[in-house]
């Protein structure tokens, strides 16, 4: 009886996006959710709405971009956008949908330095994206 090997070994892709220009996308992205967070807050008060409820969309405005924004068109939030990358799932290709953003981003504010530690080992995968089974590739 012949035994093959069945486990296939993970091959980094050759276009994945370096540690600089994803801190540098992430940089971005946070900048924006703490503009859409003020400014959807300070909208509200302008309107006259109860402080509940200036919380409530500052955080829901902010909170909502930050978790699914990679899910945007091309796998692309902002950030990424900008700095030439996408986020697409490690398996088929296809790019980030609403629950692998919601997946891979869930896991920054929570566990920020240890998130980030996990992207300096051979993969280059933070935690956020071996939950999600995502990698962020280079566009350009």
């Amino acid at each position: 009886m012949e035994t093959g090997n069945t486990q296939s070994s993970y091959q980094k892709p050759s276009n994945l996006a370096g540690l600089g220009r994803r801190w540098g996308g992430q940089i971005i992205d946070s900048l924006i959710t703490f503009f859409l967070f003020f400014a959807v807050a300070k909208a509200a008060e302008l309107v006259g709405l109860s402080g509940d409820l200036v919380g409530l969309l500052a955080l829901g405005a902010g909170g909502g971009y930050y978790l699914f924004s990679d899910a945007m068109p091309n796998g692309q939030s902002v950030g990424k956008k900008i700095l030439g990358m996408s986020v697409i799932d490690e398996r088929s290709y296809l790019n980030c949908n609403l629950y692998q953003s919601f997946i891979r981003n869930i896991t920054t504010p929570f566990l920020n330095f240890f998130d980030w530690i996990f992207i300096f080992f051979g993969s280059r995968k933070r935690l956020g994206d071996m939950l999600a089974s995502t990698i962020v590739i280079r566009n350009k």
